[in-house]
């Protein structure tokens, strides 16, 4: 998966200051870190592969394997490889090693064997499709270090449409019991690797492609249709981004009841919202941005059903980063609503809201700063908070009198008697009172020194 996701630091003090990392895992060795494995691979080929091969360097052009880098440099030197590297005009010591992935090539006896194998699987995909889907799987993951992209997407290809016809006919699934027979479960849980991995190896060259793909594994792992993520493409608000994602989580038709089930659904959810999110641009391309927002907020509604508070606190603070990069921080006000009321005993939760309000006064959007300081306040009320409260009254008012020459002296007074307490708040007000804020003509004794 994608290292996108992960719940900021008990130590932040500020919205939007924890970003998602973008997806920069490339497939090598494996397919995925969480990939089930069913059978031994190949096994029910009879055609069990060389494990020490897999480890292995391997020498093109004198057809020869070195079990160490320190024996196969020096065989790199030796006029034997030069010669059958002249003749087979590749390997000469000033190209890229055998052991690099651009280099290996389908003479690997590893791959070599995966492709008869496959030939098998494949011939045998109509009549046991339970078995070719095993094998086909399992070849993938293993050639998958050899760079062999084209050997290892008509793997993957060959291994999901067998999935697929066990998914519509669970008498394909294979005898109970026997070596290579899938249940409910684990199909719906490969077929979802097996789709991410289509999308993580094809957004190496077509990133459109690739988005799609994993829109689509996700919809399809969720049990929901695809189509239900078009609205974003004619109604960019979050508000009822996170309505919409609402209604999508509460259409899911599978229960997810094991813990492990829940633990991939948050990591899918984590990976494709980071994928579109790195695919996209606020200017070229918003509607994969705001798929990602959708996706963002599904993983927030999904994680609270399933009593995942921390999980849903850090979709939360994704969300929250996400508006920030696009250049959408005004929206940072939905994201503190849904923490006061999910989500204020998580570390930072505080800090979050009053900067979600004082971003909304820099803007001069008072009316998002009122609305969340009334529910904030309603609940939750406090020193710093009814500050604010009256700061943004007393700015709706235009009362010059109380900005220049009362508003400094009262805050004072409340950070002096409380700042201990809730440090960082009380320093991301300061700061915004000192400097942010001067559009609003504030009294301060530092400024008129």
């Amino acid at each position: 998966m994608f290292e996108g996701g992960g719940a900021p630091s008990s130590g932040d003090s500020r919205a939007g200051d924890w970003t998602p990392k973008k997806p920069d895992r490339v497939l090598a060795g494996s397919l995925s870190p969480s990939s089930t494995k069913l059978v031994n691979p190949l096994a029910l080929l009879d055609t069990p592969l060389d494990s020490s091969a897999m480890s292995s360097i391997y020498c093109a052009p004198c057809k020869k394997k070195f079990s160490s880098e320190a024996t196969f440099d020096a065989h790199l030197q030796s006029d034997k490889h030069k010669k059958s590297a002249r003749q087979a005009k590749v390997g000469s010591p000033g190209q890229l090693p055998s052991s690099s992935p651009k280099a290996k090539s389908t003479s690997h006896p590893v791959v070599q064997g995966a492709l008869s194998s496959m030939k098998k699987a494949q011939a045998l995909a109509s009549k046991d499709p339970a078995v070719a889907a095993t094998v086909l799987w399992n070849i993938a993951n293993d050639i998958a270090q050899f760079g062999e992209d084209h050997v290892t997407k008509a793997a993957l290809d060959g291994a999901l449409s067998c999935m697929r016809a066990m998914d519509a006919n669970a008498d394909l699934r294979g005898a109970k019991g026997s070596p290579g027979a899938w249940s409910a479960r684990s199909l719906l849980k490969t077929m979802l690797e097996c789709q991410l991995a289509q999308a993580r190896l094809e957004s190496r060259s077509n990133k459109q492609l690739a988005a799609s793909l994993y829109a689509d594994a996700l919809c399809c792992y969720l049990g929901i249709s695809s189509d239900s993520l078009d609205i974003v493409e004619r109604d960019r608000n979050p508000t009822r981004a996170c309505a919409l994602a609402d209604q999508l989580v509460d259409s899911i038709p599978r229960k997810f009841a094991k813990a492990e089930d829940v633990d991939q659904a948050i990591e899918a959810m984590e990976e494709v919202a980071a994928a579109l999110l790195a695919f996209s641009s606020s200017k070229s391309t918003p509607t994969l941005l705001w798929r990602s927002v959708v996706i963002n907020a599904m993983a927030h509604a999904f994680t609270l059903r399933k009593d995942r508070s921390t999980a849903a606190y850090a979709a939360v603070r994704r969300l929250s980063a996400l508006f920030d990069g696009a250049g959408l921080g005004h929206f940072g006000s939905e994201c503190a609503s849904l923490v006061i009321d999910h989500h204020m005993q998580q570390p930072g939760s505080r800090a979050m809201v009053a900067a979600a309000v004082v971003n909304s006064l820099q803007g001069l959007d008072l009316v998002r700063a009122s609305r969340l300081l009334q529910k904030y306040n309603y609940r939750f009320e406090e020193p710093w908070s009814r500050f604010l409260a009256e700061l943004v009254s007393k700015t709706a008012d235009a009362d010059t009198m109380w900005l220049t020459t009362d508003a400094w002296e009262l805050w004072s007074q409340i950070s002096s008697a409380n700042a201990a307490v809730d440090r960082p708040i009380y320093e991301l007000i300061e700061g915004a009172v000192r400097r942010e804020l001067r559009p609003l003509v504030w009294y301060s004794p530092v400024e008129t020194d």
